[in-house]
């Protein structure tokens, strides 16, 4: 017997970030994200990714050995969009903090993930999403607007290929 009260959470859909970071010499460091999302769930309450740009840190700046991306203020920061149920209710979960590990080598770094996210597509009015368990809202079309950015710690880095992957979780409540 089903209860009204019931809460029925969905595992809905899976980001999947690749990144493949190389770092030159001690005084440049240079990367690139590549993104691609993977949908869970059935086909009825299934949410679609769509990839509009990717992370960009390949224009990025250096500072203290550190690379940061605002994602609700830089240009660099990846953008996507989930397009679920219209005025549906989900939340949105993640862990932050990333060891990307190098190719060929013993070498790592860390990767601090920063997401921020509104219902309008206008990233400087997008609110920052921790991990403060809130419920998020698709809007009126069944739209909502995730920025991606971050903190690369690339200060004890030796030069080489970085790969690790990023996750986030959307389920609708």
């Amino acid at each position: 017997m089903h209860s009204i009260f019931m809460k029925r959470t969905l595992l809905i859909a899976l980001f999947l970030i690749l990144g493949n970071y190389y770092v030159k010499g001690q005084s440049s460091e240079t990367a690139n994200v590549n993104v691609s999302a993977q949908v869970i769930g059935s086909t009825q309450s299934a949410i679609e990714i769509i990839t509009v740009n990717t992370l960009q840190l390949g224009n990025a700046r250096s500072v203290n050995g550190q690379i940061n991306i605002n994602p609700v203020s830089d240009l660099n920061a990846g953008f996507m969009i989930a397009v679920g149920n219209p005025e549906a209710e989900f939340r949105l979960n993640y862990l932050p903090d990333r060891i990307l590990n190098q190719i060929n080598g013993n070498g790592s770094l860390t990767f601090t993930y920063r997401i921020s996210g509104n219902d309008e597509e206008e990233q400087a009015t997008s609110e920052p999403l921790d991990l403060e368990n809130r419920n998020l809202r698709f809007n009126e079309e069944g739209r909502f607007y995730i920025w991606i950015g971050g903190i690369i710690d690339l200060s004890n880095a030796p030069p080489g290929n970085y790969e690790g992957d990023f996750t986030i979780e959307i389920d609708y409540i």
